[in-house]
């Protein structure tokens, strides 16, 4: 016997046997899917439910139901996004020798369904009293016969009974039936009996389908062409990621109108604070402000009366915070009877300008030239304790000759120069300036 040929086409019949068997036997939303499924070989089931446009709930309904009949066959495939995230997919298609083979045996298990059913009702009722609407089978019939008259009457009424015809013509033709409506498909079964196909048909790789490829080409272009501000349609699935996109627009105009309007608001009142000084006996800003527009020339740039003594009082100002420093740096006492004896001075300065020419028995204050001499001295004082903090650098000898320890570590040949001693002596004196620095 030889063996058919390989077939790497689908033939027609095959096709149209399938579609004439879900339309026979299913509903319309089974009959659209499963031609889907037939004009393309494998199905993701997204591309389904844009084709289709049904509910992913009726969709899954549809396919579960072909899946469980052997019509349809499911695979699962993993696939990895561009961003690396991984994802499942349904894809499914038609196993046409599986589909062969179911629909025989569906046949064959309806035709003997009708069979039994026929041969069961030879025992159903085949009469009927009109009268006390009684039934027989045909096993009664020799109970219903009267010889006297030649009739079949009703045993409970006497009443002539009649024949059943709504039971028994029906079943006796039901095989007769079944065969006539079912012939068509017989048909292609016969033609389709000795087809061999291919494993890539059998079990197909999954496709892009063309009618999808361009609906997404015209969309993209749309959207490109309408500008980023239009919204257009989008033909994919809703996914996780198009819930969080945002669009942010920047106008850089409205910024800086907002400045402007900002810059020409009128300036915040100083606080308190920074107008009045918090130390006792320190002049205010407005007070000297004031002071300077009173007297007549200071807005000219002429030194006034007030002039000299708001200097003394900046000079007072800086003796006690110099005095200050010392005091919180552990100086001693003699600090601060000097910053004691700045203020009793300023505090009789002051006290000499606001008092009247009656008052002859104050004791006179230190004369400008000496109080400028004093603050002279303070000032060298407080450079010298600056000075004297800094110590003189260390010395290692280097074959009899000192060296700075900073000049020796940036030369590498001194070292090599040394004696033994001297190069003990240059480790440990590393080792102690490292701890006086680091602990």
């Amino acid at each position: 016997m030889i063996e058919p040929a390989v077939l790497t086409e689908v033939p027609a019949a095959l096709k149209r046997l399938a579609k004439q068997v879900v339309r026979g036997f299913y509903g319309l939303e089974h009959a659209l899917a499963l031609d889907v499924l037939i004009r393309n070989p494998c199905v993701r089931e997204e591309d389904m439910l844009e084709l289709l446009k049904y509910d992913r709930k009726q969709l899954r309904s549809v396919l579960n139901t072909l899946k469980a009949d052997k019509f349809v066959k499911c695979r699962m495939r993993v696939e990895t996004a561009p961003d690396g995230k991984t994802t499942r997919h349904n894809y499914y298609f038609i196993n046409y020798r599986v589909l062969v083979n179911v629909v025989k045996y569906k046949l064959d298990h309806m035709r003997r369904r009708i069979e039994t059913d026929e041969r069961d009702s030879t025992n159903r009722a085949s009469f009927r009293c009109p009268c006390c609407f009684s039934t027989f089978t045909d096993l009664e019939a020799n109970q219903l016969f009267d010889p006297m008259t030649g009739t079949f009457r009703c045993t409970f009424c006497q009443t002539e009974v009649e024949e059943d015809e709504s039971v028994c013509p029906d079943a006796r033709t039901l095989v007769a039936r079944f065969n006539e409506q079912i012939e068509p498909i017989y048909v292609l079964l016969r033609e389709t009996e000795d087809v061999n196909l291919s494993h890539e048909l059998l079990e197909p790789e999954p496709a892009e389908i063309p009618a999808l490829k361009q609906s997404r080409e015209r969309a993209a272009a749309s959207g490109a062409a309408s500008g980023p501000h239009r919204e257009a349609w989008s033909n994919k699935g809703s996914t996780y990621a198009d819930l969080y996109t945002q669009n942010v627009v920047i106008n850089m105009d409205q910024e800086e109108q907002q400045k402007q309007a900002g810059d020409s608001k009128a300036p915040k009142e100083r606080p308190v604070w920074l107008t009045q000084s918090t130390v006792q006996g320190a002049y205010n800003e407005p007070d000297v402000l004031k002071n300077r527009g009173d007297v007549p020339g200071a807005q000219d740039g002429a030194p006034g009366p007030g002039t000299s003594q708001v200097d003394e009082n900046e000079e007072v100002m800086r003796a006690l915070l110099i005095h200050e420093k010392r005091s919180v740096a552990g100086a001693g006492a003699g600090g601060a009877s000097a910053a004691a004896r700045a203020l009793t001075s300023a505090n009789a300065s002051d006290s000499d300008s606001d008092t009247s020419e009656s008052d002859d028995d104050s004791p006179p204050g230190p004369p400008p030239a000496a109080a400028a001499q004093h603050r002279g001295q303070e000032e060298d004082d407080e450079d010298d304790d600056e000075f004297e903090e800094v110590g003189d650098e260390p010395t290692v000898m280097v074959g009899g000759r000192p060296f700075s320890y900073r000049e020796v570590s940036q030369r590498p040949e001194l070292v090599e120069q040394m004696s033994a001693q001297e190069k003990e002596a240059y480790i440990e004196m590393g080792q102690n300036l490292y701890q006086d620095m680091f602990f």
